[in-house]
């Protein structure tokens, strides 16, 4: 607005000084004749020109008055959609499961058939629709972006009906419109998990589940002094005060150390999202929040019998019951934490199984 209105004042001085007496020759002229003040009235009005000089300012000042109070975009206006259709435009396997070594050992070759089959899918349900409308509605305009769209996004269409109402791409903290308008958003949203096909979220909760496994190992564990794993009594806090170390910082102004990633986005590395809803939002907010947790929670047990110089393919960290610090073989593995039943498993190479019966549990190597 401030801009508009500096524009609108250089304009108006331009034309002012262009069209002052002494300043343009042709007013100079008609200053020396007798009929200067009648003429300088006609050249005010614009007969003489043959255009109106001060109207035309004020059209430009209305005008850009006008543009620089709708000159930042809205996010696309969606309160009519009645019908939204997602389109992953990586596909949905790779949306929901993203690692191809995780498809091929946590899902079944029905349970990747399923997943395919909602490439493209159309939401109805109205309450969803107006939780999803919310989270757009919510953007603020960034910048215009030319050329193609980033690859990787998802597409979203709205109907109101059959009419098409708005069509535009959902990253991840930003949407793009058909215009090429880029809004941004706060973390977490848009959030997609709000018209992710239900059936598909236990998989990808299971997928979510295995991650947490490795995330215990491969930013935990493997970073032991001498690559040794801890004391089985004390594993969870050991990895604990480990990441609570790695992520703090000290600067002169504060006396007191910093922490850069919060106690309870640690504490979703220990939580199975199948039983501990887990979305987009409250992952976003447990990353951000600054207090400490009071009860800590673990799904997961570890095999005291591995040890980094073992097998790759013994058992290392498994599911079980909630609790801290658990450690032990398979009478504490437990199929209920998922539906369809069974659990995750991770073997000392960091391999990644997912066990559905008894006899394939049996089958595993744990000493």
């Amino acid at each position: 607005m401030v801009f508009t209105i500096s524009v609108a004042g250089i304009i108006i001085r331009i034309l002012a000084g262009f069209f002052r007496p002494g300043k343009n020759k042709r007013v100079k002229r008609m200053r020396k004749t007798r009929y200067n003040d009648y003429r300088w009235k006609e050249i005010l009005r614009g007969s003489q020109l043959g255009v109106y000089p001060l109207r035309l300012v004020w059209i430009l000042l209305l005008t850009l008055t006008g543009l620089s109070l709708g000159c930042s975009p809205k996010p696309p206006d969606i309160s009519t959609c009645t019908r939204i259709e997602v389109r992953y435009t990586r596909g949905a396997l790779i949306h929901f499961i993203p690692d191809t070594a995780g498809q091929n050992s946590l899902l079944s070759k029905e349970e990747k058939r399923y997943i395919k089959s909602f490439d493209t899918w159309t939401v109805t349900d109205q309450q969803l629709i107006k939780a999803f409308m919310y989270d757009v509605s919510q953007g603020t305009y960034h910048h215009n972006v030319r050329g193609t769209n980033t690859p990787g996004g998802v597409q979203v269409t709205c109907y109101r009906g059959s009419k098409r109402v708005a069509s535009f791409m959902v990253y991840s903290m930003s949407i793009t419109t058909e215009d090429k308008n880029v809004f941004m958003y706060s973390p977490g949203m848009p959030d997609l998990a709000i018209l992710a096909p239900p059936g598909v979220k236990p998989l990808e909760a299971r997928w979510k589940c295995a991650l947490n496994l490795s995330k215990l190992l491969f930013e935990g564990l493997a970073h032991r002094p001498g690559r040794l794993y801890p004391d089985p009594n004390q594993w969870c806090d050991v990895i604990v005060e480990y990441l609570r170390s790695r992520n703090v910082s000290y600067t002169y102004l504060k006396d007191t150390p910093e922490y850069l990633r919060s106690d309870a986005s640690i504490a979703r590395m220990f939580a199975c999202p199948s039983i501990h809803v887990s979305t987009v939002v409250s992952d976003a907010r447990a990353n951000l929040a600054k207090q400490k947790v009071l009860i800590w929670r673990s799904d997961y047990a570890m095999n005291p019998n591995c040890e980094p110089n073992s097998p790759p393919d013994t058992v290392l960290l498994f599911e079980t019951k909630p609790g801290w610090n658990q450690h032990g073989g398979p009478e504490l593995f437990t199929f209920d934490n998922h539906d369809p039943k069974g659990g995750c498993v991770l073997l000392n190479d960091g391999t990644l199984k997912f066990i559905r019966t008894k006899e394939e549990l049996q089958q595993l190597r744990w000493k």
